[in-house]
């Protein structure tokens, strides 16, 4: 956990191990979520608890930038899951329009359905081919070099994976039909994946956060290149 150690500010956290079960002054209860069941969300209430001293990760003090630098490869974690769960949601509804018919024809052959298909899936696409860039960069770049220059753009990858997401999954609410507001049959997929928008767009920094974040980091990098590229004189080398 990040906890304050001493003053004001981000110098002031540390990261400590702070045991959790059967631990003196820890309290917990599950707090019941709308989707991602499985992850057992929990509020966790210390009361005065003390933990031995060898508990510190790291250097005390160092706790935020720890943290920080922990962000590039959870979004880009998040990322990943979200955008595969978007290939889920799609790939089922994708299936079911193949088989289900409708006045005498599967909906597949009804231009509307394949509309709505093929825009969720050049969304669905990008993204993907997006995620598979950073993967590729984060493992080629050294991690100075990946901070400043995929710090930015991660986040921005992280929100555009929610929203292509939200996209994807509402597609195969409505190709499904009464189906997809089931969570039992062929609709039960992406009924859940679509309850599960809100906890991709929120967790590893809220949408509106990341989009803000990715042009504050695109102004400072290229004012950072601008002035390195600037003659003694102040003409531009370019």
């Amino acid at each position: 956990m990040a906890v304050r150690t001493s003053g004001p500010g981000p110098s002031g956290l540390s990261l400590l191990i702070v045991p959790l079960k059967n631990y003196p002054g820890v309290s917990m209860r599950r707090l019941k979520v709308a989707g991602q069941v499985s992850a057992g969300t929990t509020f966790i209430e210390l009361d005065d608890v003390k933990v031995p001293v060898e508990n510190l990760i790291g250097t005390e003090g160092m706790g935020m930038k720890y943290v920080m630098t922990n962000f590039n490869h959870e979004r880009l974690f998040i990322s990943i899951g979200v955008t595969r769960q978007a290939r889920v949601a799609l790939s089922s509804a994708f299936e079911y329009v193949m088989k289900r018919e409708a006045f005498g024809k599967a909906l597949i052959e009804q231009p509307v359905v394949r509309h709505r298909l093929a825009k969720a899936g050049a969304l669905l696409e990008t993204q993907w081919a997006w995620v598979e860039q950073f993967v590729y960069q984060m493992t080629k770049l050294e991690k100075d070099d990946a901070d400043i220059q995929l710090g930015g753009l991660t986040g921005l990858c992280k929100a555009q994976a929610g929203m292509v997401l939200d996209e994807c999954a509402r597609c195969a609410v409505l190709l499904f039909g009464g189906n997809g507001f089931t969570r039992t049959g062929q609709g039960e997929i992406a009924e859940r994946i679509y309850r599960e928008v809100p906890g991709a767009r929120v967790p590893g920094g809220s949408e509106d956060v990341l989009l803000d974040l990715a042009v504050r980091q695109l102004v400072k990098n290229y004012k950072n290149k601008t002035k390195q590229l600037e003659r003694p004189q102040g003409s531009s080398k370019l």
